[in-house]
């Protein structure tokens, strides 16, 4: 049952109606400010319906229009043929008996059937629970029993990684299931229905559902029930999870509506539309940028979203904006940074690119201006958002071309609709120019995090303010200048990992004491993440390599450390507190040295 978090949710407006209209109240753009609170009035009318269905009708209206090419695939899907696929994998699981509000675990790469997912769920009243391939055994259990996942959606493998295998050992007992309708898992007790992606049929000593059998036998029943499923759809339900960080060792499960993500796209089509033409969309979908703003953008709009790979890969990103002549590309500075420093760059042409958009972690006003001048694009940008509230907050693209240090410099303002302030310890609106934390209120903010009330209180004030614990500050015309995080979250490669989860992985190995686990610049990936460990005085010999080899199978290996070292004491303040920073200055100092 989804956490009563709704009382801490915003106030807003509400209604029978398809369409409900903001309040717009005059904000002159001469009109400086004196207090770091900005509001972006906005006469644009919210969509009171569901993603699937906005979705429908944007179908109909463009039918024979492309809206989704998959290069790894081979696919390419107009608006009728995905909504014909979507129609009939949902008519199908309609019959498998999930009902509305059930959990559905998506454990893939960026694929066709993750897309589908997005829409299915909306029309089904499912919610979606985006789940990292890249996770190991336990990492997935986690997630599944966090939020009671009812069914999943996987693949034989992603690339090395071998997903039914690990799928397998979670739960050994599979082999041992007589039927695909009822199955009963010891450490996925909620888990009922199985489902494999792929020309492969699943082996036939396993009770698992065929993605692609699905789909055919949902093209041939009756969608009648499906229709009246989908119209009885709340927009303020549910639709999807994305697992963020936190300091508890786990991910937190933070439950996004209907309603904050189409109008979220709808936003974005506002403001991004014209470039959004033919979009490359490297990103992986497990991440919410990749979601809301490449995904999802065809609920509202005519665009092409075009995905290169299953997984981020330079060489097929330069090859599909070369192909399909994308008009734009989003993504996290990695992504860039790959791109950018690639042999074979000059070999494609990627002059069609108008528009870049960067998020997902922090980046400097030089690499901006790089990659203006370098790729070429005729403007990059920063995005800046959260899980929490579905992506987006700022962008700073709304400065045009009439200041460039501020656009390349700067978060930008808040997108229409929504509220922004900086504030001190106490929650006060500090003065212009003055360094707080940013707030957030508006519609795309999270319903909570499924199945914790305490941790969904302490993100969510009682009047709808979303503490995103980022420091930064404002100024005078309402721009976010971003100045660093309160929290101790790593962000690398645009992937959030938070240290506490890697350091009780550390101290698993019987020789380890104690673990501390920061992160320090790193050039390609934005952070790289460190360790420094303490044994216990009893230890037998133990290097770097042997605690890396032994969390190979406890943690995915993008959260393993890249430096590790074996320490005689941590770095404290005179009360005793470890001081993360200054062991992050040191490793710096170190790395330097050599």
């Amino acid at each position: 049952m989804l956490i009563n978090a709704i009382k801490t949710f915003l106030v807003r407006p509400r209604s029978t109606r398809n369409i409900i209209r903001f309040n717009k109240r005059n904000t002159s753009s001469s009109t400086k400010l004196t207090s770091s609170y900005y509001h972006h009035s906005s006469s644009l009318p919210f969509i009171y319906k569901t993603l699937s269905q906005n979705f429908d009708e944007t179908a109909t209206e463009y039918a024979n229009d492309e809206c989704y090419v998959f290069k790894s695939e081979q696919k390419r899907y107009t608006f009728k043929s995905f909504k014909d696929e979507v129609d009939s994998l949902a008519a199908s699981l309609l019959e498998l008996g999930l009902e509305k509000n059930d959990r559905f675990a998506v454990w893939l790469p960026n694929t066709s059937e993750n897309a589908t997912m997005s829409f299915v769920a909306s029309k089904l009243g499912l919610v979606k629970v985006s789940i990292n391939p890249a996770y190991v055994g336990r990492e997935l259990e986690y997630c599944i029993n966090k939020v009671g996942c009812k069914a999943i959606l996987l693949s034989s493998s992603v690339k090395s990684i071998d997903s039914l295998s690990i799928f397998r050992h979670l739960v050994p007992e599979l082999d041992q299931q007589s039927s695909t309708n009822e199955l009963s898992l010891k450490r996925l007790p909620t888990l009922k229905h199985i489902i494999l992606t792929g020309k492969q049929q699943p082996p036939k000593s396993l009770p698992i559902h065929s993605y692609r059998n699905l789909l055919e036998h949902g093209a041939k029943i009756s969608h009648n029930k499906l229709n009246e499923r989908q119209a009885s759809v709340n927009p303020d339900s549910p639709v999807t999870i994305f697992f963020t960080s936190g300091t508890t060792g786990h991910p937190k499960a933070a439950t996004l509506t209907n309603f904050g993500m189409i109008n979220m796209s709808q936003g974005l089509t506002e403001h991004l539309g014209p470039h959004f033409t033919r979009l490359c969309v490297p990103i992986p979908m497990f991440h919410i940028f990749c979601e809301v703003v490449g995904v999802l953008n065809v609920a509202t709009s005519k665009c092409k979203m075009v995905f290169p790979a299953i997984l981020p890969d330079p060489v097929a990103t330069m090859r599909a904006i070369h192909e399909e002549k994308c008009t734009a590309m989003i993504g996290a500075p990695i992504i860039f940074r790959d791109i950018l420093a690639h042999p074979d760059r000059k070999k494609y042409d990627l002059t069609s690119l108008a528009y870049c958009g960067l998020g997902a972690s922090p980046m400097s006003i030089e690499f901006l201006r790089q990659v203006e001048m370098e790729l070429p694009v005729k403007r990059a940008a920063q995005l800046y958002g959260m899980t929490e509230n579905s992506a987006i907050l700022t962008s700073s693209l709304w400065t045009g071309d009439e200041n460039q240090t501020r656009r390349l410099a700067s978060l930008g303002r808040c997108m229409p609709r929504l509220e922004i302030k900086v504030v001190d310890r106490e929650g006060t609106t500090v003065p212009i120019g003055q360094q707080g934390e940013i707030w957030a209120r508006g519609f795309p903010i999270m319903l909570g995090y499924y199945g914790d009330t305490q941790k969904t209180n302490e993100a969510i004030t009682p009047s709808g303010w979303l503490r995103t614990g980022d420091e930064g500050r404002m100024d005078e015309d309402g721009y976010l200048f971003y100045i660093g995080r309160q929290k101790e979250m790593i962000i690398r490669g645009g992937v959030n990992i938070y240290p506490i989860e890697i350091e009780n992985a550390i101290i698993e190995h019987p020789n380890v004491s104690e673990a501390q686990v920061f992160s320090i610049p790193d050039a390609r990936h934005g952070e790289e993440i460190c360790a420094w460990i303490k044994l216990k005085p009893d230890a037998s010999k133990c290097e770097p390599e042997d605690i890396a080899r032994f969390l190979l199978d406890k943690i995915a290996f993008f959260k393993i450390p890249k430096y590790i070292r074996i320490v005689d004491k941590f770095i404290l303040t005179p009360t005793g507190k470890v001081q993360k920073f200054k062991m992050s200055e040191s490793m710096v100092n170190e790395l330097n040295k050599k």
